[in-house]
């Protein structure tokens, strides 16, 4: 486990090594998240390099026929380190990048918590934590409107057992306010 968390922080730092001078993201965006309903605030740290934070639910049914149906809305919180990896080709090809519109390698930790807020759906586990390398996208438009993809390997780890899987993350929602023109 300590070379993983070894591995994991030099992984880390290489995102925050830039040669790059002026900075092309944005300095902060304001989100809200559609499908996993939420907020989210990407801060700019770097010339290519944001901070994302995040709270969300996640929402979980279960039930059929011949049994009762049961529900629960779950929070849970995101911490995420980005580099994105193609402004300087988006800029050449003429393409936008403004409100951090483009392709980037993340660091995410997430977790969620087993206890509903609202509904009588438990997990058997109190918590449920993960720490991926994704690579993702993230277009942002106009309007605010905004999408983002993001798939990578990853350790998923609850109070009982940690196993590894690929995460598929994907996002909807809006920016507020914030977004250079």
């Amino acid at each position: 486990m300590k070379k993983v968390i070894f591995l994991l922080v030099i992984l880390l730092s290489a995102f925050y090594v830039n040669a790059q001078s002026g900075k092309l993201v944005e300095d902060g965006l304001f989100k809200i998240n559609a499908l996993a309903p939420g907020v989210s605030y990407e801060l700019g740290v770097g010339s290519k390099t944001t901070l994302n934070l995040e709270g969300f639910l996640g929402f979980a049914l279960n039930g059929g026929s011949g049994m009762d149906t049961d529900f629960g809305l779950f929070p849970g919180l995101a911490a995420e380190v980005r580099q994105y990896v193609n402004f300087d080709r988006r800029l050449r090809k003429g393409k936008n990048i403004s409100g951090n519109t483009g392709n980037y390698i993340s660091f995410l930790n997430q977790m969620q918590f087993g206890t509903p807020i609202i509904g009588n759906l438990e997990y058997a586990s109190d918590y449920y934590y993960n720490i991926v390398l994704a690579y993702g996208l993230q277009r942002t438009y106009k309007k605010g409107f905004y999408f983002g993809l993001a798939v990578g390997p990853g350790i998923f780890v609850n109070e009982f057992d940690a196993n590894t899987g690929v995460l598929i993350d994907a996002r909807l929602g809006w920016v507020i306010g914030g977004r250079k023109k």
